[in-house]
């Protein structure tokens, strides 16, 4: 993994938080980032016990979409993000589709210098993400986080990118400070350090984007796991 200039890595986050701030009223109307949402939702429902509709936070939910594809499945949701006008936008898809329990909340995720991954509530039953991960600066300490906010027992799934040696998905953006994606089993060991047992890293869909005028295809891992259950540690 990359390591970065910390005032540097400010900057450029900052610089990301305004991109991700601007986009945020027409995010849900990418008709590409609600398939690739439909994608994850649906690998999740697949490879994760949603039975007893968990209580769930999302890490760099934007407006929530992959937890809006599984509310159907799921208890009361928060809804996380570092850039306010996601988490504003978020906010008022709540309100309109009538999300009963479900919040959205700004939060730190260690991206500028001495700054500790904060996430707020819990015990939670899941943990969720999708392409958030890839932004963190300290991606051991956000697993830890989410291993720490969750009940015993509780599952974690995290859809990314996987390994883009060349940087291609983010070739758009020249202010991307973040990692290029991940190998699945750099990925696996993380999540084992970081305190999770079954861990399972799996295809989860493919997305599709333009690169230089030329449309690419990218793949999307699926990582599993859960907390074990307090009889279960040693």
């Amino acid at each position: 993994m990359s390591h970065h200039d910390p005032a540097h890595d400010h900057a450029a986050a900052s610089t990301e938080h305004e991109h991700f701030n601007g986009a945020a009223a027409t995010w849900d109307d990418d008709p590409r980032r609600v398939a690739r949402s439909r994608g994850v939702a649906a690998a999740i429902r697949a490879a994760v016990d949603l039975s007893g509709r968990p209580t769930a936070i999302e890490l760099g939910a934007g407006t929530g979409l992959l937890s809006r594809q599984l509310a159907d499945a799921l208890g009361p949701v928060t809804l996380t993000d570092t850039a306010s006008g996601m988490v504003e936008r978020a906010r008022a898809v709540i309100d309109a589709e009538g999300l009963a329990g479900w919040r959205a909340e700004i939060v730190a995720d260690g991206s500028a210098p001495h700054q500790a991954v904060d996430l707020p509530g819990g015990p939670y039953g899941l943990v969720l993400s999708q392409l958030a991960l890839h932004h963190m600066g300290d991606v051991p300490a956000a697993l830890r986080a989410a291993h720490a906010v969750l009940a015993p027992g509780g599952q974690v799934a995290i859809a990314d990118l996987d390994h883009d040696p060349e940087g291609a998905y983010h070739a758009a953006h020249p202010e991307f400070r973040g990692h290029h994606g991940f190998r699945r089993a750099d990925v696996e060991r993380m999540l084992r350090d970081a305190g999770f047992v079954d861990v399972r890293v799996a295809t989860a869909t493919h997305v599709g984007k333009q690169v230089r005028d030329e449309e690419r295809d990218f793949t999307l891992f699926l990582a599993t796991g859960r907390r074990p259950a307090d009889h279960l540690r040693g």
